[in-house]
């Protein structure tokens, strides 16, 4: 009867405490995404002033340190990741890192009012989060983003980005896959420096 009451007790402290961690996770996860978001607002705001590589620049610690780049790089190769060895795997991770960031500096070049809004959180699997947002345009309807996150070590990291409805993470690894498969690693490690090549040259304003 004892050992009944002391399980209840502490089933009850559980049920008291978990909304508040609840609360809590939620907040820290909409924080890492807005923080991520000012940034974007704060490079398009500067963008002219900034050009290509000031833009690079000042996302490069953003986005290094708001997106788990490794568990994403180990997502996209899937099965292929384990066939990679040490140096190979740390070569994609630091390409598709550079990739994302030239990404991100050559489409928010430019500034005309835009601004995030925070809809809400949903709560995922493994005790993942999905927070969702919205990119208000001036000239043009609203972009919906889904930013997947996850926590690890005290900090949420981004893990996946959605925009209106389409899974880059998804898109890539059956891109990453059909390459590797039909050409090898090293014709995507040349596929995606072209591609950070491409971006580089073609904004570099």
């Amino acid at each position: 009867m004892q050992f009944k009451q002391h399980i209840y007790k502490i089933l009850a402290i559980f049920l008291l405490i978990w909304p508040l961690y609840s609360v809590a996770a939620d907040e820290a996860a909409i924080k890492a995404v807005e923080e991520f978001h000012s940034s974007l607002i704060d490079v398009m705001k500067n963008a002219d002033k900034l050009g290509f590589q000031g833009r690079y620049d000042k996302l490069a610690p953003v986005i290094e340190s708001k997106f788990d780049t490794q568990l994403i790089a180990q997502v996209i190769l899937s099965r292929y990741w384990k066939v990679l060895n040490d140096t190979q795997q740390k070569q994609f991770i630091d390409l598709f890192n550079r990739l994302s960031i030239s990404t991100y500096a050559s489409r928010f070049d430019s500034y005309s009012g835009e601004s995030f809004k925070t809809l809400g959180v949903q709560d995922l699997k493994k005790g993942r989060l999905l927070v969702q947002t919205e990119f208000i345009q001036s000239d043009d309807k609203p972009v919906k983003f889904d930013y997947m996150v996850h926590e690890k070590d005290g900090n949420w990291y981004i893990i996946s980005v959605i925009a209106d409805g389409v899974n880059d993470v998804a898109l890539k690894r059956a891109e990453y896959a059909t390459i590797i498969n039909d050409k090898g690693f090293d014709s995507l490690v040349s596929e995606l420096e072209t591609k950070i090549s491409d971006l580089t040259n073609s904004t570099a304003k």
